[in-house]
């Protein structure tokens, strides 16, 4: 019989808002996110404009330095001007179409006409790795190869100085195959991370879907219970009603009765109408326009039990050790004082001992009724059984504490000593 949690209300968080486009980046209302990758790309093409010429000088300045000068100044001219202008176009241009594969290409290859746009062939190797393809990090590898011993051939002839293939193949090769396992670690992280936020965000959607499903059968059940409630105290309401209608027609018709019976009617139906009056405000507290819906103590079919007796006989049958103790009162009095907390009281029970049954299959069920301080105590005790299925839907409880709240009073439950305990008072004089 361990209640469910109840579930907390839950709100999806709101989204920022968007920022004008026509804002710049340091506006307000500009967010971080947005303002991310325009300064990765701003950042990325300075570092590259900066470090390209370092590498280009130092390429082009041992050329210079060879002896014998350079041999052929018409072929050496064209290859320092397309290495600068490639150059320049891939360091501005870097920063841009971080998404696109066809940009990443471009870039790798750029390297293999200038060292210029080396640090930009960086970034575009790094970016293709990020795939994670293997035939196209084998096309990489073969273009940049490719290319860098095409480019070292050109610079042989235009200098003299000798291209040593056999030396540059395997160290290009050696680089651009690290810089692809680079990217390759990179984009696993990548993808792990936006997995776990996905299902994050999945985890998050699910709990507010079951949290709004919990509150709404929550309220139903409490709809029910209403509904239930205003149900049962309608035969109560129209029994004292009949009583009234009888004795005040009694005494409009007898002219001939002895004062004291007259003053016994007009007890009776003092006493009737009272009754029907506190009936009559519970059943406007209870009653709301829901459908009928399943009663507390109604499982399996069968009609709620009118008497803790009868929901105890229904228990036993179902193969539960049940044991009822009335403590001070007795099941007569609780009727004649009171037939709809009776009733009440007998379907508050049933469902206690029904979901004693789904968690706590086979322990033996204490019942205890007394009087106590004005009210009527109904104690349902279990002892715990760790490896019972929770075959309940936590629900039972709340209908319990609805049908309590609704006549007056109040329903709790706790786990001491092994034992799970339901106390359920109402109020209830003698």
């Amino acid at each position: 019989m361990v209640p469910a949690a109840p579930a907390s209300p839950t709100h999806p968080p709101s989204l920022p808002a968007a920022a004008e486009p026509s804002a710049p980046p340091s506006a307000p209302g500009t967010s971080f996110a947005e303002r991310r990758p325009r300064t990765w790309a701003v950042t990325v093409s300075v570092v590259c404009s900066v470090v390209g010429p370092l590498l280009f000088v130092v390429t082009f300045g041992s050329t210079l330095e060879a002896d014998p000068p350079v041999p052929r100044p018409w072929l050496w001219a064209p290859l320092v001007a397309v290495d600068v202008c490639v150059g320049l176009v891939a360091c501005a241009l870097v920063g841009l179409g971080r998404g696109s594969r066809t940009g990443a290409l471009l870039l790798a290859a750029s390297m293999t006409v200038s060292s210029w746009a080396g640090p930009a062939a960086v970034v575009g190797v790094v970016r293709l790795g990020t795939r994670r393809s293997l035939p196209l990090d084998v096309g990489v590898v073969a273009l940049v190869v490719a290319g860098g011993a095409a480019q070292a051939y050109a610079l042989e002839l235009a200098t003299g100085v000798p291209a040593e293939l056999p030396l540059l193949v395997p160290l290009l090769a050696a680089v651009v195959v690290a810089l692809l396992l680079w990217g390759r670690v990179r984009g696993t992280r990548a993808a792990l991370v936006t997995s776990l936020r996905q299902q994050a965000l999945t985890a998050e959607r699910e709990r507010a879907a079951l949290a709004r499903g919990r509150d709404a059968d929550v309220a139903r059940t409490r709809a029910e219970e209403r509904s239930a409630i205003a149900r049962d105290m309608h035969d109560t309401l129209s029994h004292q009603l009949s009583v009234v209608a009888l004795h005040a027609g009694a005494l409009a018709h007898r002219d001939d009765l002895p004062p004291e019976r007259v003053r016994e009617a007009a007890r009776t139906v003092r006493d009737a109408a009272a009754e029907a009056n506190g009936v009559l405000r519970e059943v406007l507290t209870a009653l709301r326009s829901t459908d009928p819906g399943q009663r507390l103590g109604h499982h399996g079919g069968a009609e709620p039990p009118t008497s803790v007796a009868a929901a105890a006989a229904r228990a036993r049958e179902r193969g539960q050790d049940v044991v009822v103790r009335w403590e001070g009162l007795s099941a007569s009095e609780v009727d004649e004082r009171s037939p709809a907390t009776a009733v009440s009281l007998a379907q508050v029970t049933g469902e206690l001992l029904v979901n004693a049954g789904k968690h706590a299959p086979g322990a033996p069920v204490d019942v205890a009724l007394a009087h106590e301080d004005d009210d009527l105590v109904l104690r349902v005790t279990n002892p715990l059984v760790r490896a019972a299925p929770a075959l309940g839907t936590g629900l039972g409880l709340v209908g319990v504490a609805e049908r309590a709240r609704l006549l007056g009073g109040t329903a709790r439950h706790a786990v001491a000593d092994g034992r799970f305990r339901v106390e359920v008072r109402l109020p209830w004089t003698p």
